[in-house]
């Protein structure tokens, strides 16, 4: 069944492919660069000034609003183009001046065409984007002036109709003009900043003042002094990288200058010190200065099995002393007693926040209780909720967090909710409420509904039928664009069934993750069909977008969804979510890095309705060993959304020890879905992912054959051990038979697919898992999905623990649809760090939810 969706989508992206299959993509670029009489140049460029003086620049010059050059008009406010290294750009007119040498000069910002950013050939040929790239010119290097506009329309799905048709008479304009072979008109909506990967709303009241400023040298400037290290004049203190740096405070140094590297092999975090003075040259020849600093040591720096029993938060103090440059900083961060530690019981996110209690004898290598005369100066606490809690005035179940206050909070449509890992950690953030989720597969939506009992589940091909259902319900069903079946579906849903549907104004956030089938390497757009792209899904999804038009908007994905046949299908998406009007941002992140055993890259797109706050990207937290994950912008341009923890982070990485070590021994096909735990919890994460959970569930593996038990029992127990280390024998089984121990199409392929390195491999107990899927297989995909010391499949509970569901978390259904619940998911600590952004951008708008 082909997607529901609105007009609006089915244009954009049914415009694109038709245009792509009649064409081709060389030609779709040339006919979106050729502009057909955007400019004239005049023969003799005469320039002159219009008008009165405004005003003067800082530098006294005299400041103009509008100039005559070669008989047209150029205005502040409006655009002109320019020729750049033999290239024709366009520029909007900030300011004009005359310089103190009497030569006239405009100083405008680079309009960006929109193929010219990560939209490529998805973007509006007619629409630019205002970037922070500026500079200054003599009038007399204008090529000519362009016909342009900045567009600001009324936003709510109360105007949507009005806009749309709007919109439409606006096309219609454009190819009557285009047909006449007249000038091309035009407009702007966003700023495009590919240094924060993403398009953002204008600050109207910053534009095109002509006062003589612009906020693009503001920002220039800013960062200029933001990367300059200066001492205060105390000097007690001293900026660098934007952060102030004083004596006592705690800081992260790089680990490369402390880390024995003989002692420690894996990943590290950063160290953590005090700085104790700040040290100045005897001579102005030396270096500026230096940093003393007094190292904290961690649990992982004494040995593997003292950081596998100790809390990850804790520290040990020292005596041993540094003295290095300010610029091995990374940040600062608390040490505190450890009763003063935060109250909240996140099961498993960070803040840079430490306790310490012992004393660490690094020439020794051993651990005593603090002597009495050392007293550390520790981190003063900023927890309004912990100093009442130290007064005796908290309340009993009070967090120290800043929370959303109830009626603040997001209400909230999950689509393809799956078992409810994203919601699950966005409502621990504290930020969204989870009133609606549609789900199609019965079992995931069963254990949403068990997950989320306040929730209204929607459990059907509802995807399909829900939009046609919503539109029918408010009158709107002109608007949609659905099958017949879809429609005879939607008019089969009982009277209860409507009443549970939101309607527009209702839905503050909509966020989910469009099934992923295809984008993680089938090209299934290689045949060109739209016939085919009209089954995606997504296009489903964005019609919700489309139609509620929600404050906030959230997408996840497979890593390769950005990548996928060339982008095709991220920048569509991105057209889509601009088109509508919203702010974009785009990103991919790596769960390992936010409090997991688990590598998982996951692209994701914010989108924020105008004058909200669009989130920031939730920095790592532990190390992990992915290299920077970046988006192609353009042919010689990538973005990052946050940078690599390969050298270090606050926290280290979380291992399947950490994950799993505590769970008791079981044998091949496990089926006993209740019992004991048999053993207290060991790890920091064991105690956190445990919880108050005396019953343990779902700790149940899947049944392999006589003869995958067989090689499963003949691979060692050794970290990284796989099918290359089978001897090329054969068995006999039970009924006699024999079976090579190596499969015979692994013996000759060997050499293909970097060695099928993973299949039929071990989990490595210091290591990590590798990305969960949602049917583990020794011969699958992700191979590598033996336990490390037991000769079996990783259980369903193992796989839930690895992407950091409680184990309070229920699953439904038979044990694949329990897998498959799993590998499906967004780990909820993930989206815990993604939600406590939303909720500072949230309270950074401090406005009410509902307009």
């Amino acid at each position: 069944m082909q997607a529901t969706k609105t007009h609006l989508v089915d244009r954009i992206w049914g415009q694109y492919y038709s245009e792509f299959e009649a064409i081709g993509a060389e030609n779709v670029k040339e006919s979106q660069n050729k502009e057909e009489g955007d400019v004239e140049v005049p023969s003799v460029m005469e320039t002159r000034w219009e008008g009165e003086i405004l005003g003067r620049t800082s530098a006294g010059e005299p400041l103009y609003q509008q100039a005559l050059v070669g008989g047209e008009v150029v205005a502040v406010g409006g655009a002109v183009l320019l020729e750049v290294n033999e290239t024709s750009v366009i520029y909007f007119v900030e300011y004009m001046f005359e310089s103190s040498d009497h030569c006239k000069m405009l100083h405008g910002r680079h309009l960006q065409r929109g193929s010219e950013t990560v939209l490529g050939y998805a973007a509006n040929e007619r629409e630019l984007f205002l970037t922070n790239a500026c500079m200054t010119v003599q009038l007399k290097d204008i090529k000519g002036t362009v016909s342009f506009e900045i567009r600001s329309k009324p936003w709510g799905h109360q105007y949507r109709k009005e806009n749309n048709a709007a919109d439409e008479l606006d096309r219609a304009r454009a190819e009557e003009r285009r047909a006449q072979h007249l000038k091309t008109e035009y407009f702007c909506k966003c700023l495009y900043s590919p240094v924060r990967g993403g398009f953002f709303s204008l600050q109207l009241n910053d534009l095109g003042r002509g006062s003589g400023s612009c906020s693009s040298c503001e920002i220039r400037e800013e960062e200029n002094e933001r990367s300059k290290l200066e001492v205060n004049i105390s000097k007690r203190g001293f900026v660098y990288d934007g952060i102030d740096y004083c004596i006592e405070d705690y800081v992260y140094v790089k680990p490369l200058y402390m880390i024995d590297p003989e002692k420690n092999i894996a990943l590290d975090a950063f160290c953590v010190c005090q700085v104790l003075d700040i040290v100045f040259p005897k001579s102005s020849k030396d270096a500026l200065f230096e940093v003393k600093l007094r190292r904290f040591y961690r649990p992982e720096d004494i040995s593997t099995e003292k950081a596998y029993t100790s809390n990850i938060q804790e520290l040990y103090y020292s005596e041993d002393i540094y003295f290095l440059p300010p610029e091995v900083l990374e940040g600062k961060c608390e040490v505190r007693k450890k009763h003063n530690m935060p109250l909240r019981n996140d099961y498993l996110t960070l803040d840079n926040i430490f306790f310490c209690e012992l004393f660490y004898d690094s020439s020794r290598d051993s651990l005593y209780q603090m002597p009495v005369h050392i007293k550390p100066k520790f981190s003063s606490i900023k927890d309004d909720t912990l100093l009442r809690k130290l007064k005796g005035e908290g309340i009993e179940g009070e967090t120290d967090y800043d929370e959303l206050p109830k009626e603040m909070r997001l209400a909230t449509l999950d689509i393809f909710a799956g078992c409810g890992g994203l919601s699950k950690g966005l409502e621990q953030s504290g930020v969204s409420e989870t009133k609606w989720a549609i789900e199609y597969e019965e079992p995931a939506g069963q254990a949403f509904k068990q997950n989320h009992p306040e929730s209204t589940v929607l459990l059907t091909t509802a995807i399909l039928i829900i939009g046609r259902a919503i539109m029918e319900k408010c009158g709107d069903k002109d608007e949609c664009i659905s099958t017949t079946e879809a429609n005879e579906l939607a008019a089969k849903l009982d009277e209860e069934q409507k009443l549970a549907l939101p309607l527009p104004g209702q839905v503050d956030f909509i966020n989910g993750g469009p099934p992923c089938q295809g984008f993680s390497g089938m090209n299934r757009f290689q045949e060109g069909s739209w016939s085919k792209v009209q089954r995606e899904m997504i296009l489903a999804f964005l019609s919700f977008a489309e139609y509620f038009r929600p404050r906030y908007f959230l997408l996840e994905n497979v890593r390769n969804f950005v990548s996928f046949n060339g982008g095709q299908t991220f920048k569509l998406t991105l057209a889509s979510l601009l088109e509508m009007g919203y702010q974009v941002r785009f990103g991919v992140l790596e769960a390992g890095a936010y409090g997991v055993s688990q590598s998982r890259k996951r692209a994701f797109i914010w989108a924020a309705a105008p004058g909200e706050v669009l989130p920031e990207w939730p920095e790592p937290m532990h190390v992990f060993g992915t290299p920077e994950l970046k988006i192609k912008l353009s042919k010689r341009s990538h973005y990052a959304a946050v940078r690599s923890t390969q050298y270090g982070a606050p926290f280290r990485s979380i291992t399947v020890k950490d994950t799993i070590n505590d769970l008791p021994p079981i044998e091949n096909g496990e089926s006993e879905t209740n019992r004991e735990y048999g053993a207290d919890p060991v790890s920091w994460f064991q105690k956190k992912i445990r919880g108050n959970m005396f019953v343990l569930t779902d700790h149940i593996c899947k049944e392999m054959d006589e003869t995958n038990l067989i090689r499963c029992k003949n691979i060692p127990k050794t970290p990284g051990a796989d099918w290359r280390d089978l001897q090329n024998l054969k068995k006999k089984l039970s009924s006699g038979k024999m079976v090579d121990m190596i499969p015979a199409w692994l013996r000759n392929k060997a050499k293909t697919h970097n060695g099928w390195k993973g299949i039929f491999g071990r989990l490595d107990m210091e290591g990590s898992f590798a990305t969960s899927i949602t049917d583990p297989r020794p011969m699958g995909m992700v191979g590598m999905c033996f336990h490390p010391e037991q000769d079996r499949i990783i259980s369903v509970r193992e796989c839930a623990r690895s992407q950091g569901f409680p184990d309070s978390y229920e699953f439904a259904g038979k044990i694949l649809d329990k897998h498959r619940q799993i590998g499906n998911a967004v780990p909820p600590p993930l989206a815990f760090a993604l939600g406590r952004k939303l909720k500072e951008a949230v309270l950074l708008k401090k406005l009410p939810l509902q307009q």
